[in-house]
This record gives structure tokens, C-alpha cells and sequence, in this order.
């Protein structure tokens, strides 16, 4: 028998990584390139010897901007009514109140309440579940989406410290025009100064910097995430040469994360996975820099989120054996966003770099050739060595009853 752990390293991962980066390129989300990877996936599990695999196709916005351009737009227009009459006083806090709901869902991948007219694309999903040794007492879902996104110049923002502040005023700032709007309606007389000024600088700014982003060319994504779905088919190899004992783990390769998470709302909603004893594993930008398991997530004081304490538990006691390995904040939204949303447990693992950031996130730099393989080595092992602290705690459980 094979070394099991030899799929996990640093040459091996980087066959899968060329094959994605270089063979496939840029994937855009409900692209042909996006389907490519997803039958690049498929053809790679059936060659470890995985038999469970399920495509789940769905439909999907193709850019971040159908979400967030529309509400920009309302925002905008809040402005312009609100130096009409009552009604359009009215209509302009109807209008900012609608927007900061929106946007503030959005920067949580929650939907806007018109995504079904903008779900206009074809994307799928990859489903591989890989059964224990034994009875059933432990479910782990890993997860690695398989789309890149365009060069984004406001997500994150060129001082990425600055987004998160920026994105709360944002909010904060419809919200108040929703309220002076109200109160504007019990007055005859409105006067207009600063804070109309501001207002429409602020939004109408931030409409025309999303435009500007909506422009900007697909990236490799070589790191976002590329790196995550080599690590999930490293450890199909693995897992396939060494069962777990009692945990049965499912791989899922989701489709349009970039674009809102739509992939794992749809995995979700669509399967139901039982919520006792699950636990969902979320793999980004793991080819650069430090490793880390989030501590704190979100990218608006809105909307932050955090890990399940049990997978936090885990985390910490698999860092043992990998003390290179620790919890820290991040400025980042992904798929645990939807799972803690949908009511499941959920922790991310992600790169950082000197300065605390995503490397290369959402730039144009995010190439193959800015890829350590070191590091994409230690997140698979890592990932290796916390399930099978998730499979230990399994030992005296009962087995599943659906």
C-alpha cells in the first residue's frame, strides 16, 4: 500500500494547481472555463478510486456586481428624490432603507430580493462523499469553490484596513438617510446642506467605483482558489487510501462563490444536510504566506460572524501537532457566512501574509507563480490532522439515525 499522505505533497498539489491555473486559466462564475474545472475535478477523483460523486447544476448571477450595482443604483436615486416633494421624501427613505437592508445581506452573502430575475447563468456543483471504515457518527463537509473573480478594486480596497470601516459607513449612512428623509416629511420647509451633499457624493461615488470594478479583467485565481480545490483532491486521495474510522467526509466543489456564495446556499437548501454532528470546513487562499483558522469574520462591522466553538475545539488541538497553525481575525467573506447563516457549523482555514491580509486577493497578481507550495503542503496537512481530531471525538458517539 501506497503512502496515504503522499497526495499531500507540495509536487503532487502542484499538478493539480497547473492543471487549474495554467491548462483551465481564469474562471469565470457559469463560465465554460468554470465547467472545465468542474469536469477537471471529476476526472481526477475517478482516478484515486472515488465512486460517489454527484453534479448539481443550478443558476446563478455571473458577476458580484448584478447584486450590488442595483442597490447602488437605489441609493443613488434616494438622493434625487429626496429634494422632491413629500411623497418623494418618502420614497427616497423607502429607497435607502431598501438599499442598506440589501447591502447589508449582500456583505454576508445573503441574496438581494430580486435575485431570481439575475440568476441568468449555468453553474454546477461537485459532490464527492467518501464513506468511513465503520458506522456513520461524524459528517464533515470540506469545501473549495472552483470559480476566480475579476480584478476588484473595492473588495478589498487598496488599503484593505479601510474596507470595513468604509462598508459600515456605508450602511450607516443609508440608514440615516432613511430616518432625515422621515422626519423631512413632518416639516413644510426643508432645508438642504452638508448632509445632502454627502450623501449624494458617498453613493453615487460608490456606484461609479463598482461600475469601475465591473471593467476590470478576470484573474487567474490561482490562489482564490484554485489552491483550496487542490488540497480537497489531495485529500480524496488520502482518505480514499485511509478511511476515517467513523466520519464520513464529503467534498463539495462549489460553483459561484465569488459572485455571492450561491454554490453552498443552493447545496444547502437543495440537500438539507443533517445539522447534528456536521461540520463544514471551508478551504481559501491557502498557497501563500502563514496559515490560520478564523476567528472572526466580515467585511462591515454589520455583518461579522463567527466559527463554531466545537471546530474552534478541534482546531486548536490539531495546531498541536501544527504550531505554525493559530487562530486570528480576518478581513474576509466566504461560504462559512451561508453556513452559519443556514444554521450549521462551520470554520475556515486561509493564508495571510506579513501585514495580516489575504495575499493577492481579488488582484491581478493572484498567478500560479506567487503560489508556495510549502504552504499549500501544510494546509492539507493540517486539514489531514483536524479530521482526524473531528474522527477521534466520533469514538463514542452513536451512529447517525436520519
Amino acid at each position: 500500500m501506497s503512502d496515504p499522505l503522499s497526495s499531500l505533497q507540495p509536487d503532487r498539489l502542484m499538478q493539480h494547481m497547473n492543471a487549474l491555473c495554467k491548462g483551465i486559466g481564469a474562471r469565470p462564475a457559469c463560465s465554460a472555463q468554470e465547467r472545465r474545472a468542474a469536469e477537471y475535478v471529476q476526472i481526477a477523483l475517478r482516478a484515486v478510486g472515488v465512486e460517489q460523486i454527484t453534479v448539481q447544476p443550478f443558476r446563478s448571477n455571473t458577476t458580484s456586481g448584478a447584486q450590488a450595482i442595483p442597490l447602488l443604483a437605489l441609493a443613488a436615486l434616494a438622493a434625487l428624490y429626496g429634494r422632491r416633494g413629500r411623497f418623494g421624501k418618502l420614497i427616497a427613505a423607502a429607497l435607502s432603507a431598501l438599499s442598506a437592508v440589501n447591502l447589508r445581506g449582500v456583505m454576508t452573502a445573503k441574496p438581494p430580493f430580486f435575485q431570481p430575475l439575475i440568476g441568468l447563468g449555468q453553474s454546477q456543483n461537485v459532490i464527492a462523499t467518501l464513506p468511513p471504515r465503520g458506522e456513520v457518527k461524524r459528517r464533515v463537509y470540506l469545501i473549495g469553490h472552483l470559480d476566480s473573480n475579476k480584478q476588484r478594486f473595492t473588495l478589498p480596497t487598496p488599503q484593505p484596513e479601510l474596507m470595513k470601516p468604509f462598508t459600515t459607513l456605508g450602511i450607516s449612512a443609508l440608514l440615516m438617510n432613511a430616518l432625515v428623509q422621515l422626519r423631512r416629511t413632518l416639516k413644510r420647509k426643508t432645508r438642504y446642506g452638508v448632509w445632502d451633499a454627502f450623501y449624494a457624493a458617498l453613493a453615487v461615488g460608490t456606484l461609479a467605483m463598482q461600475v469601475s470594478d465591473e471593467r476590470q479583467p478576470y484573474i487567474e485565481g490561482a490562489n482564490d482558489n484554485a489552491t483550496a480545490v487542490s488540497v480537497l483532491l489531495g485529500l480524496a486521495e488520502t482518505l480514499t487510501l485511509a478511511p476515517l474510522a467513523n466520519t464520513e467526509v464529503t467534498l463539495l466543489f462549489t460553483g459561484c462563490e465569488e459572485v455571492g456564495c450561491i454554490g453552498m446556499a443552493r447545496y444547502l437548501a437543495h440537500f438539507q444536510p443533517p445539522r447534528f454532528n456536521s461540520y463544514f470546513i471551508d478551504y481559501e487562499m491557502v498557497g501563500s504566506g502563514n496559515l490560520c483558522y478564523v476567528t472572526k469574520h466580515g467585511i462591515t462591522a454589520f455583518g461579522e460572524y463567527t466559527p463554531d466553538p466545537d471546530l474552534l475545539r478541534f482546531a486548536r488541538c490539531a495546531a498541536v501537532q501544527h504550531p505554525q497553525v493559530a487562530g486570528r481575525d480576518m478581513l474576509i467573506l466566504e461560504e462559512i457566512a451561508v453556513v452559519a447563516r443556514m444554521g450549521y457549523k462551520g470554520l475556515c482555514i486561509v493564508g495571510y501574509n506579513q501585514e495580516g491580509r489575504l495575499p493577492n486577493w481579488h488582484r491581478t497578481s493572484d498567478t500560479l507563480e506567487n503560489i508556495q507550495s510549502g504552504t499549500l503542503s501544510r494546509a492539507a496537512h493540517f486539514g489531514y490532522t483536524l479530521l482526524q481530531e473531528i474522527d477521534r471525538s466520533a469514538h463514542a458517539e452513536q451512529p447517525y439515525t436520519e
